[in-house]
C-alpha cells in the first residue's frame, strides 16, 4: 500500500476538517511527516542455509542443510521433527522468561543445548550461535553471538552480542523500534501445534499488519495520545470555570454593594452640606445679638444653680429625716418615763436592789421574792438591813431622774436642729423656686424674640450633622471593608481568569487533537479495509483449493465491523466458522490459521518493503496422526504455498505416516528424513 497516498490523504483532510483550527495545521502535518514514516527494511531476503542443533529437547545432535528449494522433515513422533522448529525459533528470538514457549529445553543427557544457524544475507554469510545452560535457572540464552563468514577453522566464540543485533540481521529492528515484541513477529513466520494463534491472538496482531503494510498511523496516533495526555486540564483548571463565575458574581455583588454604599454616602454628604449651609447661614443671622447671647449665658447659669441647691435641699432633707428619727425615739423613750411612778409603786411590792448591798453580788429576778421577804441575801444569806436596803433603791432613783434630765435636753438639742434644718429647706426651696420663676422668664423671653428659633433650628442642625457625619464615617468604614475584599476577589478573579483560560486552551487544542485522532482513526479504517478486502480475496482464493474436506463448501470470507483483522470463513447452509471458537486440537484451526498466515505473508510479499526473513516454518499441518477427510485438501494447499509464497523459504515438520502424498509433496518440496541427519556431525568427528 502507497504510504504516499495515505499521508495525501491525511494532509488533505487536515485542511479541510472544519474542527482543525489553521493554527495546528502545521504542527500536526509536522507530526504526520516525523512520525508516519515507512518502515526501512533491509530489502536483501535472508535465507536459511544450514542449522546445527546439539542437546535441544529431542535432538541430541542433528546438523541439518538446506537448499535454495522449500523443504519437508519428516520422521517418527518423538524424533526431534517438532524440535527442530522450536530450535530454529530459539536461535532467532531467545526464549521468553515471563512466558517461554519452550519448557525443559536441555535434552536431559546434556549439561547445556547449542544451537547454531547459518544465513545468506546480500552475499555474505553469517552464523548466529546461541546456547543456554540450567545452573540454578537457565542462563545464556540473552548472549547470542554473530559471526560474519564462518570458517571451518573459526576462531572459538568469544565476544557476545545482543539480541538487537539479531534483529538487526534479520531484519526485525524498525519493528522492534516501534515496540513490538519479537515473539509476535516471529509467530507471522510459524505455525506450530500447540501455539496455533499466536499471532492471531496477539495484542498487537491488528497494529502489526497495519504497519507491515505500510499503515504507520499507529505511531501518530500514539504521539496524538501522548499530547492529549499533556493537554488533559488538572483538578484546579477543571474548577476553575465553575470558581471563577463564581469569584465574579461575588465581586459584582461587593462592586454593587460599594456602589449603593457610595450612592448613600453621596446623599449624607449632600445632606450634610445643606444642613450646613443652613447652620452658617443661622449662625450669620444671630452673631451679633448680645441678647440672646446674654440670655443664653444667664441660663446656663440659672440651670446650674438650681442644680446645685436642689442638690443641697436633698442633703438638708436627709439630714431633717434623721433627727425626726431621733427625735421620735427620744419621745418614745419619755413616753415610758411617765409611767414610771406606777410602775415604781408596783415595784415596791416585788422589787428589790439589783445588787446585794452587803456582797455586792448580782441578784437574779427568781430570788427577788426570797430577798423581798426574808430581808437576807439569797446569795450570801447575810440579813440586809433596812436602812442598807433603802440607800440602796435612792441611788437607783437618782440615776433614773438623770437619765430623764439627759434625754430632756437631748431633745430639746434636737427640736432646735430640726426647726433649724426645716428653715433652710424652706429656704432652699423659696431659692430654687426664684431661679426657676427666672428661669421660665428667660425662656419666654427667649421665645417672644425672633432669634430664639434660629438658635434652636442651629442647635437641631448641630445635632443633625453630627449624626449625620458619624453616619458618612461608618459608610465610609463599610465601603473600605468591601473594597478591600473586593481587591481580595479581584485578584481570585486573576488567578482563576488565568486557570480558566488555560483550560479553555487545553480543552481547545483536545477538541483539535481528537478531531486530528478521529481523523487519523477514519483513515486507518479506510486504509485498513483495503489491506482487509486484499486479504479477503487472497484467502477466498486460497479457498479454492480446498475441494474435498473442511472448507470444501466454504463461499466466502469477511472481516469484523470492530476493524481488527478478526475474520470469519462462511460455508453453504449459512454456518460461520471463526477460528478464536476452535480448540487448539482441532484441525479445522490448522487449516484456519494456514489460511490466514499464508494471505498475509503473500500480501506482503508484493509490498516493495517488506521482511527480509523469508521463512515460513510449520509444524504437523496434517495433525498428530492422519487427517483422512482434510489430508488431500492440506497437500494441495502446501503446494499451493509453494507457488504463492515463491520468495519465501518454507520449512515443514510431518511425522511420516502424513506421506500419503509423497509423490505430490516432492513436486514442490526436498523430503529430509530427519533421522539422516541425527548424529551427523558426531559421525564426521569420529
Amino acid at each position: 500500500m502507497s504510504e504516499d497516498k495515505i499521508k495525501r490523504e491525511i494532509r488533505k483532510s487536515i485542511s479541510q476538517e472544519d474542527d482543525i483550527e489553521e493554527e495546528y495545521e502545521d504542527e500536526f502535518i509536522d507530526i504526520l511527516d516525523s512520525r508516519y514514516t515507512k518502515l526501512d527494511f533491509d530489502e536483501s531476503p535472508v535465507l536459511l542455509q544450514r542449522m546445527q542443533i546439539r542437546g535441544f529437547r529431542a535432538i541430541t545432535n542433528l546438523e541439518l542443510p538446506f537448499t535454495d528449494q522449500n523443504k519437508i522433515i519428516h520422521g517418527k513422533n518423538s524424533k526431534g521433527k517438532s524440535s527442530f522448529i522450536e530450535a530454529t525459533r530459539f536461535n532467532l528470538i531467545g526464549r521468553d522468561d515471563d512466558n517461554p514457549l519452550v519448557t525443559d529445553p536441555i535434552h536431559e543427557d546434556y549439561d547445556k543445548l547449542e544451537t547454531d544457524s547459518y544465513w545468506s544475507k546480500d552475499g555474505i554469510n553469517y552464523k548466529i550461535h546461541r546456547e543456554m545452560e540450567n545452573g540454578g535457572g537457565y542462563k545464556g540464552h540473552h548472549e547470542p553471538n554473530i559471526v560474519k563468514n564462518p570458517s571451518e577453522n573459526e576462531v572459538p566464540i568469544s565476544q557476545r552480542q545482543t539480541q538487537a543485533d539479531v534483529n538487526n540481521l534479520i531484519g526485525y529492528t524498525p519493528l522492534y523500534e516501534r515496540g513490538f515484541d519479537e515473539f509476535d513477529v516471529f509467530s507471522l513466520h510459524s505455525v506450530i501445534t500447540g501455539e496455533l494463534r499466536n499471532f492471531y491472538n496477539c495484542d498487537d496482531a491488528s497494529d502489526l499488519i497495519d504497519i507491515l503494510f505500510g499503515i504507520t498511523v499507529t505511531n501518530v496516533e500514539r504521539k496524538i495520545k501522548e499530547e492529549l495526555r499533556e493537554c488533559q486540564p488538572d483538578k484546579e483548571e477543571r474548577q476553575a470555570k465553575v470558581l471563577l463565575l463564581e469569584r465574579q458574581q461575588r465581586a459584582s455583588r461587593l462592586n454593587d454593594e460599594i456602589r449603593s454604599l457610595q450612592t448613600d454616602q453621596e446623599g449624607t454628604e449632600k445632606e450634610i452640606a445643606e444642613k450646613t449651609t443652613e447652620r452658617e447661614e443661622l449662625s450669620r443671622l444671630i452673631e451679633n445679638k448680645d441678647e440672646v447671647s446674654e440670655n443664653l449665658s444667664e441660663k446656663i447659669d440659672i440651670k446650674d444653680d438650681i442644680s446645685d441647691l436642689q442638690t443641697r435641699r436633698d442633703e438638708k432633707q436627709e439630714e431633717f429625716g434623721s433627727i425626726k428619727q431621733a427625735i421620735s425615739k427620744l419621745e418614745s423613750e419619755a413616753v415610758t418615763e411617765e409611767v414610771a411612778p406606777a410602775l415604781q409603786e408596783m415595784k415596791q411590792l416585788v422589787a428589790v436592789p439589783n445588787q446585794c448591798p452587803i456582797c455586792t453580788t448580782e441578784i437574779s429576778p427568781s430570788n427577788h421574792e426570797q430577798f423581798h421577804k426574808e430581808g437576807d441575801c439569797p446569795l450570801c444569806g447575810e440579813e440586809v438591813p433596812q436602812k442598807r436596803y433603802d440607800t440602796v433603791s435612792e441611788v437607783e432613783e437618782k440615776s433614773r431622774v438623770d437619765e430623764k434630765e439627759r434625754r430632756h435636753e437631748e431633745l430639746e438639742e434636737l427640736e432646735a436642729r430640726r426647726r433649724q434644718i426645716k428653715g433652710e429647706i424652706e429656704f432652699l426651696n423659696e431659692e430654687i423656686e426664684e431661679k426657676k420663676q427666672r428661669l421660665q422668664e428667660l425662656e419666654k423671653k427667649e421665645e417672644e424674640s425672633k432669634f430664639s428659633e434660629y438658635k434652636r433650628r442651629k442647635e437641631t442642625l448641630e445635632d443633625e450633622i453630627g449624626q449625620l457625619q458619624e453616619q458618612s464615617r461608618k459608610i465610609e468604614l463599610r465601603i473600605e471593608a468591601r473594597r478591600e475584599k473586593l481587591h481580595e476577589v479581584a485578584r481570585n478573579v486573576w488567578q482563576w481568569k488565568q486557570l480558566n483560560e488555560e483550560r479553555i486552551q487545553k480543552e481547545q487544542r483536545q477538541k483539535t487533537l481528537k478531531a486530528f485522532q478521529d481523523l487519523l482513526i477514519q483513515e486507518q479504517k479506510e486504509a485498513r479495509k483495503r489491506v482487509q478486502n486484499r486479504l479477503r480475496q487472497r484467502m477466498e482464493s486460497l479457498l479454492k483449493v480446498f475441494t474435498r474436506g473442511t472448507f470444501e463448501t466454504a463461499t466466502g470470507v469477511t472481516f469484523r465491523e470492530d476493524d481488527s483483522y478478526k475474520y470469519t470463513v462462511h460455508t453453504t447452509g449459512r454456518t460461520e466458522s471463526k477460528p478464536e471458537l476452535l480448540e487448539e486440537t482441532n484441525a479445522e484451526l490448522t487449516l484456519h490459521m494456514l489460511l490466514f498466515h499464508i494471505a498475509v505473508l503473500a500480501e506482503l510479499q508484493e509490498e516493495r518493503s517488506t521482511l527480509p526473513l523469508n521463512l515460513v516454518l510449520i509444524d504437523s499441518p496434517y495433525g498428530n496422526g492422519q487427517d483422512d477427510e482434510n489430508a488431500p485438501d492440506i497437500t494441495d494447499f502446501l503446494l499451493e504455498m509453494t507457488e504463492v509464497l515463491n520468495e519465501y523459504q518454507i520449512v515443514v515438520a510431518m511425522a511420516d505416516s502424513n506421506l500419503a502424498d509423497q509423490e505430490r509433496l516432492q513436486q514442490g518440496y526436498e523430503l529430509s528424513a530427519i533421522v539422516d541427519y541425527i548424529g551427523a556431525e558426531k559421525e564426521k568427528q569420529d
